[in-house]
């Protein structure tokens, strides 16, 4: 009976350390395409970011309105300086969306325009196993201009 319960114990401890593999796994991967993205974004390549966002939120904007927010986005925080990981972990489920694989990312940034900085992502794998973006905000505040 103790080999039995050992055997049992043993089972649960690599399933455990397997799932955090994975779930390790989807977070650098997701982490990899958040950066990329904003990459494409802070570079003004803004069709190529297009592409990356998922169905939902090419269904509330063209290409066209795509470009035209996000280049009036990028004018009002100025030039793009740094970007670090704050924070990121991955959900399963998450309120509000079917059951999928989930990351959030949380990041501090620095743009010439703006202080306290941050920006947070949400990318969603698709059924082809791709990391979209889901959803994307920020908060920040404005310099003050001395004249």
């Amino acid at each position: 009976m103790k080999k039995l319960i050992a055997i049992f114990i043993t089972l649960l401890s690599f399933n455990d350390l397997s799932a955090q593999k994975y779930t390790d796994t989807y977070i650098k991967d997701a982490n990899k395409i958040g950066l990329e993205w904003w990459n494409q974004v802070n570079s003004a390549q803004y069709e190529i970011s297009y592409k990356n966002l998922s169905d939902v939120l090419k269904s509330r904007a063209t290409l066209k309105d795509w470009i035209n927010q996000i280049s009036m986005l990028m004018d009002e925080f100025g030039d793009f300086k740094k970007r670090t990981v704050r924070d990121t972990y991955f959900k399963s489920e998450l309120e509000g969306f079917e059951d999928g694989f989930y990351v959030m990312i949380e990041y501090d940034v620095e743009y010439s325009k703006t202080k306290n900085h941050t920006e947070y992502l949400l990318l969603k794998q698709n059924d082809k196993f791709e990391w979209q973006i889901l959803d994307f905000n920020y908060t920040f505040q404005n310099l003050e201009t001395i004249e």
